[in-house]
């Protein structure tokens, strides 16, 4: 009987346990692989998803958004109220935004007038998109909807803006506009010089029922920004204003929206000092919700020049 080659014997059970070894991690690496491959292929062929709430509203909204996501436009269709033709506007404005990447609900609130039988919301959700003005840029996506909670839901509008950043384009308007533009600036410049703070507080508590877009109500809808402009014109013996320019943009993420500034030029005395001030007065419509909107007194801005 011949010797056992225990050296041997245990060479070949390293080399069996380290081929098993490599096996299993070739096996993991072709999971892991497979798993990923699965992953992009589904991510490409598939807009992102939003969590769902278990409330009947809010996942109901989720679901039109997420068929808007993919293209089912006819789909959504069933399910709005289109009065004003806002959802010919929306299409587009859903098709420039691309691929949805993450999406959460962080506004809700009940709204007082409603149909029959309905109960109606404002949501609002935070948004990413694979194309936005600003690689920082939020999207805020809002939604008016009504529902009675178990088995009727109607969109009446849904729309979006960029929440921290848009660049603007300008806007060529008709001679008729601009009359419009400047009647109104007129008439506002006519209280700016009779110092009427009550007209700009009545005028910033209605702008502050208004959606804030922008991030424009601490300019706009804040009275305190005119009653510091007024202790200036008060105390510094202000030359007459003097027109100086009419410019009109659209912000981008807001289909419809338009907005024009009326600036004009004034000195006045400002700590014991001759400088000089532009006085901005902005009108704005929102063609989206309304076709047929007028130019309307959107609020007033001011900054002091820097010397050259």
């Amino acid at each position: 009987m011949g010797k056992i080659d225990f050296k041997k014997k245990s060479d070949n059970t390293a080399a069996k346990s380290f081929q098993r070894t490599q096996y299993l991690k070739i096996g993991i690496a072709v999971l892991i692989t497979v798993g990923i491959c699965g992953w992009v292929t589904y991510s490409l062929l598939n807009p992102g998803t939003t969590v769902r709430y278990n409330d009947f509203a809010i996942d109901s909204a989720v679901t039109w958004l997420e068929n808007a996501d993919r293209g089912k436009f006819d789909v959504c269709r069933k399910n709005i109220v289109n009065n004003n033709g806002w959802f010919g506007l929306f299409i587009p404005d859903r098709q420039s935004l691309d691929k949805v990447k993450a999406r959460s609900l962080h506004f809700r609130r009940k709204l007082p007038r409603t149909t029959k039988g309905m109960k109606r919301y404002e949501l609002k959700f935070n948004s990413k998109f694979s194309k936005i003005v600003h690689p920082k840029s939020e999207v805020t996506e809002r939604m008016i909807i009504e529902t009675d909670g178990g088995k009727q839901f109607k969109v009446l509008i849904a729309d979006y803006w960029m929440s921290r950043a848009f660049v603007p384009s300008d806007l060529s308007l008709t001679e008729n506009d601009k009359q419009q533009i400047m009647n109104i600036a007129g008439r506002i410049l006519k209280k700016v010089e009779a110092r009427d703070i009550e007209f700009f507080k009545r005028s910033c508590a209605e702008l502050a029922k208004l959606p804030d877009y922008f991030g424009w109500s601490k300019y706009f809808k804040n009275p305190k920004w005119t009653i510091m402009l007024f202790k200036i014109l008060e105390k510094g013996n202000p030359s007459p204003f003097k027109f100086t320019e009419l410019k009109s943009f659209a912000p981008a993420g807001r289909t419809g929206f338009e907005c024009s500034g009326v600036r004009y030029r004034f000195s006045a005395e400002d700590k014991g000092e001759k400088a000089n001030f532009k006085l901005s007065i902005f009108v704005d419509r929102d063609l989206y919700q309304n076709k047929s909107a007028k130019w309307k007194f959107h609020g007033i801005g001011w900054n002091k020049e820097k010397k050259k």
